[in-house]
């Protein structure tokens, strides 16, 4: 077997490799420590291999790549999100896809809150005018009794409506699926997309990138939104018009963003973002925790070995398994 990591960089498992042991007796275990110059060099680094851990949603595995891996069978992905794998050729080419779902739930729900509070409190903003020599004190509100809007009750979505509901906000949910179980489970009401825009002080997002989810929320839905209401983006960039979203945090209706994601990464220096004050912007830091860093750093391993023993785990296109 021949296991190839062909993107740990900034790095992840370098500084960890015993826990890339477990692999060893299988076959030879090959980590490369910076990006790819080219495509033809990330084709010569995958070219062999048969199974594949992608820590970087950078490394795309298109139809295009998946062609030029004839020996590849399996991809387990360092986080959840799938949408740097093309999943249909994938499974036409028999390759099955594990990802490590619950591994940075906790961390990323946490920072979500963390990111409502200071939205909430101004706490960075007066922080920096204070450093500024400035004694500037800024309104803010009370969470209690307000209304949080989850878009998406996933793992993650399900955390944040539970921590939510905790701190006595009313919770209102929607999702592609508006699973019933899943809302009653976290305390949240299932209503249409609209209505929860329209009702939340606070909308937090929690899907998955994809066709259907991209550019969900665009000028037309940030306008129903309530005048001064929040908006907190801990998924994925791609989610969010960043046009409409600058717009409706210079004019309104928005009066504060959390940011954790963006749809280029890094932020590019001459991004507008940078220039609002009412936004906070971390930089797609929300996993990254003691905690989740190790779940995160062994799932992926842990996947791989079950597919090895047969018994394939966390496999996200379950129809290649019938495939034999």
């Amino acid at each position: 077997m021949r296991f190839v990591i062909p993107d740990d960089f900034p790095p992840v498992y370098q500084d960890r490799s015993e826990v890339l042991d477990p692999l060893r007796p299988h076959g030879e275990v090959q980590v490369y420590s910076a990006r790819a110059a080219d495509y033809d060099e990330l084709v010569s680094r995958l070219r062999w291999a048969d199974a594949v851990i992608n820590v970087r949603a950078y490394t795309r595995f298109d139809e295009a790549l998946l062609a030029e891996l004839p020996y590849l069978r399996v991809i387990s992905i360092l986080g959840t999100g799938t949408d740097n794998v093309d999943l249909e050729a994938a499974t036409r080419r028999g390759v099955v896809v594990c990802n490590t779902p619950g591994a940075s739930t906790v961390s990323v729900a946490e920072c979500t809150l963390a990111l409502l509070f200071d939205a909430a409190k101004h706490v960075a903003r007066m922080d920096r005018a204070m450093r500024r020599g400035e004694w500037r004190q800024i309104k803010s509100f009370e969470l209690r009794g307000k209304t949080l809007g989850v878009v998406g009750l996933g793992a993650i979505g399900q955390e944040v409506a539970r921590l939510a509901g905790a701190l006595g906000m009313r919770v209102l949910a929607w999702s592609f699926t508006q699973d019933e179980e899943r809302a009653r489970r976290c305390g949240a009401e299932l209503v249409d997309l609209e209505t929860l825009l329209r009702e939340s002080h606070v909308v937090s997002l929690h899907l998955r990138a994809s066709p259907r989810s991209a550019g969900l929320i665009g000028r037309e839905q940030l306008a129903l939104m309530r005048p001064g209401a929040v908006l907190i983006n801990t998924a994925r960039g791609a989610l969010v018009d960043q046009e409409a979203l600058v717009e409706a945090l210079r004019n309104g209706p928005l009066g504060a963003a959390g940011l954790d994601v963006y749809p280029q990464e890094p932020l590019p220096a001459d991004s507008p973002l940078r220039e609002l004050d009412n936004v906070v912007l971390l930089p797609h830091t929300a996993w990254v925790t003691d905690e989740a860093s190790e779940r995160l750093l062994t799932q992926p391993v842990d996947n791989l070995l079950a597919w090895l023993a047969g018994t394939p785990a966390n496999v996200v296109n379950p129809a290649v398994l019938a495939r034999g």
